[in-house]
């Protein structure tokens, strides 16, 4: 798994605008992936929304209409509050290094940035299964090895 890169199996730019409204947060949500990162006016990752954060929103009361994007963002993880730094990855980024972030911070995305923090792709916790499974980079051999010892 070591030569395979962010690059190698992120999904393209896929996104929530920081002004989209509740209905349109959903409408996206919807689709194939559980978060989504946050843009600004010029495309840096600025936070993140999941399905959790659609759930707070849900236990705290409030309707489709009365959140955005924006408001109910984190950084990717589970603590909210104004996110100065939400957890990313680049392009060059190991494979490995990613599975360790995702699973520490319990993340089900992980975008990928420039060096100017704009979204270039994201990443999921299924694209690195997939990627490992369908690219023969499961440690098939190394799991053998220990067993046997």
């Amino acid at each position: 798994m070591t030569s395979l890169y962010a690059k190698d199996i992120m999904h393209p730019r896929v996104s929530l605008y920081i002004k989209d409204k509740g209905a349109d947060v959903v409408k996206k949500l919807l689709g194939n992936y559980p978060a989504l990162p946050v843009v600004n006016d010029r495309g840096e990752v600025v936070g993140v929304v999941s399905e959790y954060d659609v759930l707070d929103a849900l236990k705290e009361k409030r309707t489709i209409n009365e959140f955005s994007a924006e408001s109910i963002m984190s950084c990717g993880h589970a603590e909210h509050g104004v996110c100065s730094e939400p957890i990313t990855a680049f392009a060059g980024t190991p494979i490995n290094d990613i599975v360790t972030t995702l699973y520490n911070d319990r993340l089900s995305i992980l975008p990928v940035v420039d060096d100017k923090k704009k979204l270039v792709g994201i990443i999921t916790r299924k694209n690195i299964i997939h990627a490992v499974t369908e690219m023969g980079f499961w440690p098939e051999a190394e799991f053998q090895k220990r067993v046997a010892a």
